[in-house]
């Protein structure tokens, strides 16, 4: 019934995927940031009836990426159990470096572009969708989303922090949006409760961005209080949504 679209799990458990079962969780998607946690991500969904890997290089590591890297990347994501390209896109705010502290700055916007362009160019070639990353003023990304023509294959905007114009273009453009935990429980998050009581139910995802799926069920209690909903429509339609994009 209920599914999460991108959280971070380094590694799981058949007592934890058992209890994920009971709460009626059926579909979780890993998502990797570099090599290594995309190779950890394909190991977890091994060990897992749920569990789905994503695999892809996060702009916070973008300098990562040149031939070499795209020659692996491409390996990766033709295993077994890989669903989607991600966790990949732009930012343009700041990042947590190599020793794990975030500072406030960001890889070279043309790295970043390069690394971008390169990886949605992979998943329309494998024929996959891709969960995206925005941390950049205006609709950049969209724009570049729109120019490889990865909204045809399935797309979708994760953490989703834009505004109502910023959504509605992603509607018109078959674009999911991701509603993740923290955004929806602050209680000044007020433009995001206005974007979901705007946004098609058939255009949301789920997702906790963590090392915990349970909080999924929390986020879709969150988007049904404000669509007027109840908790189990909300949770069926978002992984009915989730099926559709990854075309399970």
């Amino acid at each position: 019934m209920f599914s999460e679209t991108h959280c971070h799990l380094r590694s799981i458990s058949d007592d934890v995927t058992r209890h994920l079962e009971k709460l009626d969780v059926e579909l979780v998607l890993n998502a990797g940031t570099d090599f290594a946690s995309s190779e950890q991500a394909i190991l977890t969904s091994g060990k897992s009836n749920i569990v789905k890997a994503c695999v892809g290089i996060h702009p916070w590591n973008a300098d990562l990426y040149d031939r070499i890297a795209h020659r692996r990347l491409k390996e990766l994501a033709a295993h077994t159990g890989v669903i989607a390209i991600s966790e990949i896109g732009l930012d343009y705010v700041g990042r947590r470096n190599r020793e794990g502290k975030y500072v406030n700055e960001y890889i070279d916007r043309r790295i970043q572009r390069t690394a971008f362009h390169e990886q949605l160019k992979l998943a329309k070639q494998l024929r996959l969708p891709v969960i995206v990353h925005d941390r950049t003023p205006g609709q950049e990304v969209l724009e570049i989303i729109g120019k490889e023509g990865n909204a045809e294959i399935g797309a979708v905007i994760h953490g989703f922090s834009k505004d109502l114009a910023y959504a509605e273009k992603c509607a018109d453009m078959n674009i999911y949006i991701s509603i993740g935990l923290r955004a929806i429980t602050a209680p000044e998050n007020k433009e995001l409760k206005e974007v979901i009581k705007h946004m098609p139910l058939e255009r949301l995802l789920a997702e906790t961005d963590s090392g915990n799926p349970e909080g999924v069920l929390t986020v879709t209690e969150k988007i049904a209080a404000l669509k007027g909903l109840t908790k189990n429509y909300v949770g069926q339609s978002t992984t009915q949504n989730l099926r559709k994009l990854t075309g399970l």
